[in-house]
């Protein structure tokens, strides 16, 4: 009986233990860009929207970014964009269809020529 009581107590003791003690962690690699904005110029996007509706424009690339222009006119919007070759698709609301360009961005100002409908 001592025995049984002795590995009971043994056996409590190993499992409190094993709670505290640091669980095997395994890390995966990852690739991940780490970056410093700080370091990095950044662009900003204008268009001139005359296409009576809302101008939406996306920049696929080495980074995604979505922008809408909802009042007519010059829309300068804050510097996003980090630099990279994009492929900028244009829709509006107003119009059908979409306008692709194709922009090397290394900073400063991306322009897009005047986004009208043809109707």
């Amino acid at each position: 009986m001592k025995t049984l009581r002795l590995f009971t107590i043994i056996m409590l003791a190993v499992l409190v233990l094993s709670t505290w003690a640091p669980a095997p962690v395994y890390a995966k690699g990852s690739n991940t860009l780490v970056v410093d904005l700080a370091k990095i110029k950044l662009a900003r996007l204008r268009v001139t929207n005359k296409t009576g509706g809302t101008l939406y424009v996306k920049f696929s690339g080495p980074f995604s970014y979505s922008f809408a222009a909802t009042s007519q006119g010059k829309t300068t919007f804050t510097s996003v964009i980090q630099p990279g070759k994009y492929t900028v698709t244009v829709t509006s609301s107003a119009c059908n269809g979409q306008l692709t360009y194709r922009r090397k961005v290394k900073g400063g100002t991306v322009s897009l020529p005047p986004i009208a409908c043809k109707h």
